[in-house]
């Protein structure tokens, strides 16, 4: 099979000689990989299942360079880093009197998207919509501020979720009928424990906005892919019933992921499982080739499974278990799907 074949079957659960996996590598960690390795060249030989391209929402330009400030299309400050941190809100009252909202897909970016999917017809392609809606509404307001508006001035929250809905109904025009297999969407709507919001304001402010712009994407035959970081347990029945197929990052520190892949498995694909917060980190090379093993056995019988970390190979991440993510992945995905009784 191609790797999108590869890929197309794991999503609709069937099991597959081989797992898709991700090699998610910070590009300080690849270098020092690199090095480990003797040179790029000598990097473990493994494939490439997915391609990609989303909205600039950083704006056009280079990738701002780590330690710099940057404004985006929506005029929110960042500082970047490692990761981005927000620096200054756009919008500093409860208000979008004056405000003026960006366009998020332009015209002129389809036909690099269009180019993606042709150089790229044996992989499984997507289009990410990045800081989606709920982080998008954050951003724009501050976490504290969105928090406290969700109580103090519901109408406003409203109207910037509506706001924000149709920017990406609108994007969607122009992206569905473009042959990509995927849409992603990116919403961290999960704490270490439970939903940031709580899942009474989840439900009434994000979820019906939330199954217009997933089910259009359904309707037009796209997969749904969601990156929401945290415990999403509460909701992920939910999100599956608004059509959710994939789900990212599936955090094994925030998450029961055995109950969830036993109550869910049968509905949607896990994307990720090989926890960074501890493992990873602080970890052993061995005890992270062991969370890798778990990782596989856990969640990849009978399909529905996308192996890799949840978040990319950072820094933090020694040299050493950095080359056991790796290998470990590699070759675990290489063993394909796990027999039930594994």
């Amino acid at each position: 099979m191609t790797p999108r074949e590869t890929v197309l079957s794991a999503v609709q659960h069937r099991e597959t000689d081989v797992i898709p996996y991700v090699l998610s590598i910070d590009p300080e960690v690849r270098q020092r990989l690199d090095a480990h390795y003797g040179g790029p060249d000598k990097f473990p030989k493994h494939t490439a299942f997915f391609a990609g391209s989303g909205v600039n929402w950083r704006g056009p330009g280079p990738a701002p360079a780590p330690g710099t400030r940057f404004r985006d299309i929506f005029g929110v400050e960042w500082q970047q880093g490692n990761i981005f941190h927000i620096v200054q809100p756009a919008l500093r009252e409860p208000s979008l009197k004056g405000y003026q909202f960006p366009t998020l897909v332009q015209d002129s970016d389809l036909p690099a998207v269009r180019q993606m999917c042709e150089k790229n017809k044996d992989r499984f392609t997507s289009y990410g919509f990045g800081l989606t809606f709920w982080e998008r509404a954050w951003a724009l307001r501050g976490m504290d501020g969105i928090l406290m508006d969700m109580v103090d001035a519901p109408a406003f929250v409203e109207e910037l979720l509506d706001r924000l809905m149709q920017l990406h109904l609108d994007g969607l025009d122009k992206v569905l009928p473009l042959p990509v297999d995927s849409i992603r969407f990116g919403d961290d709507f999960g704490a270490q424990k439970g939903l940031i919001m709580g899942v009474r304001y989840w439900r009434k402010f994000i979820k019906p906005r939330l199954a217009r712009m997933y089910g259009k994407a359904r309707a037009a035959g796209k997969f749904v892919s969601i990156h929401s970081c945290g415990d999403n347990s509460e909701i992920l029945g939910e999100l599956i019933d608004l059509g959710v197929q994939i789900f990212n990052p599936s955090q094994p520190e925030a998450n029961d992921l055995p109950a969830l892949k036993k109550r869910y498995g049968k509905s949607i694909t896990f994307e990720g499982g090989v926890g960074t917060q501890v493992t990873l980190p602080r970890g052993t090379p061995d005890q992270v080739r062991e969370e890798v093993r778990r990782c596989r056995k856990m969640l990849g019988v009978g399909g529905g499974l996308i192996l890799t970390t949840t978040k990319p190979l950072r820094p933090e991440v020694p040299t050493a278990n950095a080359v056991a993510a790796v290998e470990t992945i590699i070759e675990e995905a290489h063993k394909g799907s796990p027999a039930a009784s594994q």
